[in-house]
């Protein structure tokens, strides 16, 4: 029996594997741009603050990510994009492992495991390129194992790496790194909820457990996070983007919307549905998990992978209780048939995860329709770029900056305002072009631009191209290049 069971772990995480590298996207992000251009002079200059992607003067940058720069960079500067393609593979492949070997130590359907591990991968699939939420996520998760193994087994194993993963992640994705507390808090409210005695329902689980170690992890973690080139910086740089900083315009700073919370909501009404009508208890630290995760979601697109990652967690811990309370292991399905849909199941994943890997191949890894590759070509073979102040959009920034060409602005928005640069308003005067609240020559004139890099449905571009101080130098079927006339 002990045998059968390892050989179904290892068919389904084989499984797990081939899934995992279909969902891939072999083209990149603009974030990945940046990262290799950061990590490239990293490695040639040392770790800075000194901006020089850019042909602004006197910017400074808080390099936060510094360590996932550096590796990725090497990657690239090794295998080119393929190495850093078969990296995040690599990383993703990593986390989806991790997570189901965390489910499976909830529940004893294998089967049960595989389907949700799939299913919420499959939610999570935006989130697998080349930036620094792949390790940092991969460091959640084994956080949020290692706490509560630590509280149920008090093995000092599950303390040492705790105490590693703050070091880890405040090197590797610092801007993430107030999340790292988060994680704690439920515990230490469900302890304060034991010591006050209060009742909390009978359908929450509340435990009386020792937090003594958790408490010193959080402190030590305090002084282990300055084990990093920035110092004190990393601890405040979060709070200044949220609170200070308009990212509207960014994807993943939107608050969730019907569209982009469907899922959020379906795994929600599973859980209300299953407190509200079974009579299935509820640990309080999944529900703290749930409900802080899930408010937090509310008001930015980006805490929802929090959510799916480890929330979910929670939920499948909910879910397998129900099924267990009510004895749902389908015993009326005769074993033959359980193993013929179970394979039929194997079979069909094998089929659309290969049928996917081949249609990923096919894809470049720019995206020459968002990414001016042609454009920055002609650039580098025929303009001077030492001397050009070049005028482009803040998603393809990163791009050129990959390819040596110092810019007006990229996709790392805090950079470009007074709340990091003090007196700079790059940021907010590209948006008043883009949005047509300001007229596009007083900027052109207030930086001295001397070229123009514009997809060819930009507002400024329909204006541009009726100016007779302007003229069109190169033209594809994305974008235009103009070149201030002398």
């Amino acid at each position: 029996m002990k045998n059968q069971n390892v050989i179904i772990h290892i068919i389904q995480i084989l499984i797990i594997i081939l899934f995992m590298v279909s969902l891939v996207p072999k083209q990149f992000q603009n974030d990945t741009f940046f990262v290799i251009a950061l990590g490239e002079k990293y490695l040639n200059e040392g770790i800075n603050t000194e901006e020089k992607l850019v042909w602004h003067e006197g910017l400074e940058y808080q390099n936060s990510r510094w360590l996932f720069d550096i590796i990725v960079a090497k990657i690239y500067n090794m295998y080119n994009f393929i190495g850093v393609y078969i990296f995040v593979i690599i990383v993703s492949i990593l986390q989806a492992v991790c997570y189901y070997i965390i489910i499976n130590k909830i529940t004893k359907k294998k089967f049960l495991a595989l389907i949700y591990t799939l299913l919420i991968f499959g939610i999570l699939n935006i989130e697998f390129t080349a930036r620094a939420q792949i390790i940092s996520f991969l460091l959640f998760l084994l956080e949020f194992y290692s706490i509560e193994r630590l509280m149920e087994t008090n093995k000092k194993r599950y303390f040492i790496i705790l105490m590693i993963i703050p070091i880890l992640l405040i090197n590797f994705h610092a801007p993430v790194f107030a999340i790292y507390y988060i994680f704690y808090l439920p515990y230490i409210g469900e302890f304060i909820l034991s010591k006050l005695n209060l009742k909390a329902g009978d359908k929450l689980i509340i435990e009386n457990r020792n937090i003594t170690r958790l408490i010193i992890l959080i402190l030590l973690s305090f002084l282990l996070a300055f084990i990093n080139p920035s110092g004190f910086k990393p601890y405040s740089y979060i709070f200044v983007v949220i609170n200070n900083i308009d990212t509207s315009f960014i994807m993943e700073m939107k608050k969730l919307t019907i569209d982009t919370g469907l899922y959020f909501v379906f795994l929600l009404g599973i859980v209300f549905a299953i407190m509200c009508f079974t009579k299935v208890k509820v640990k309080i630290t999944d529900a703290f998990f749930i409900l802080g995760f899930g408010i937090m979601s509310l008001f930015a697109y980006r805490s929802i992978m929090f959510f799916y990652l480890i929330s979910s967690i929670c939920i499948f811990r909910i879910i397998n209780d129900f099924l267990e309370e009510y004895n749902f292991n389908f015993d009326f399905v005769n074993k033959k048939y359980k193993i013929i849909i179970y394979f039929i199941f194997i079979i069909w994943i094998v089929l659309v995860s290969i049928n996917k890997l081949f249609n990923n191949l096919k894809d470049d890894y720019v995206d020459t329709e968002n990414y001016p590759v042609s454009a920055t070509n002609y650039i580098l073979n025929n303009i001077d770029i030492s001397n050009m102040r070049i005028y482009n959009h803040f998603n393809f920034g990163s791009y050129l900056e990959l390819n040596k060409i110092k810019v007006f602005i990229d996709s790392r928005a805090e950079l470009y305002t007074v709340q990091f640069n003090k007196d700079i308003t790059i940021l907010n005067d590209w948006q008043n072009i883009i949005n047509g609240e300001v007229d596009y020559k007083e900027i052109f004139e207030k930086y001295n631009i001397t070229h123009a890099l514009l997809y060819n449905t930009e507002l400024i571009n329909f204006y541009i191209d009726d100016d007779p101080n302007w003229k069109i130098i190169y033209q594809d079927d994305c974008f235009s290049l103009y070149e201030k006339v002398q």
